[in-house]
């Protein structure tokens, strides 16, 4: 509870269909490194640029979130916003019989739109690692109340053998984040300045769901 305050308090911007500027794509390769991390976050988190663009800022924050810093500053910014919004479209739209697409205008999955949930879900998950492998340094072992309760968790970890899907669960777990519930007969069509999102922080249980729905999606099993 205190780890998931501790997020909240830090983020109150959603990081999806935000109305900001955004340097150019070639101008923030240009940049400083530490300047980097917040303007790539800026192009995935803003209303005007497209899927193509944010693909590419993807590209770059995976090989950024190599750095344990940056996972932090990542997770603080809200980046779950735009991953778990951007996994939860995509599966929406794969998976049409079980709802009434007669009225969807956008009912196609694009080649761009599957690299862009396929992108989000490998994030979400490098993310997930470097998140659980800072809390083992950082204290060693784990809190009883903590997803992954062992008495051995910092060994196990050290020797590859922590479940992928349990340390990316945890990460969800632990990390609240903005969940889109506009109310629309059309889920496909997206305003912006009419989109409605509320924090959402999950369970035990809705964490792992969603660890196996981004292990599926990053490894293209849907």
């Amino acid at each position: 509870q205190q780890q998931q305050q501790q997020y909240v308090s830090m983020n109150k911007k959603v990081c999806c269909l935000r109305n900001i500027r955004t340097l150019p794509l070639s101008q923030i390769h240009g940049l400083e490194l530490n300047l980097q991390p917040k303007a790539w976050l800026n192009i995935v988190a803003s209303a005007h640029t497209t899927v193509e663009q944010k693909n590419e800022a993807m590209e770059e924050i995976l090989l950024l979130a190599k750095d344990k810093r940056r996972v932090k500053l990542f997770l603080d910014e809200g980046i779950l916003d735009y991953i778990l919004w951007t996994v939860s479209r995509y599966l929406e739209k794969i998976d049409i019989p079980r709802h009434n697409p007669k009225h969807w205008q956008n009912v196609i999955v694009s080649k761009s739109e599957r690299t862009a949930a396929q992108l989000a879900a490998t994030c979400g998950i490098a993310l997930g690692k470097a998140h659980c492998c800072a809390a083992l340094n950082g204290s060693g072992v784990m809190g009883e109340n903590r997803l992954l309760h062992s008495t051995n968790i910092a060994t196990a970890y050290g020797r590859g053998t922590v479940p992928e899907e349990r340390q990316v669960a945890q990460m969800l777990h632990e990390v609240p984040h903005h969940a889109r519930i506009t109310k629309t007969k059309d889920p496909t069509i997206v305003i912006p300045n009419q989109e409605v999102f509320c924090w959402r922080a999950l369970n035990l249980v809705q964490a792992q769901e969603w660890a196996k729905k981004l292990q599926k999606v990053a490894n293209g099993q849907l």
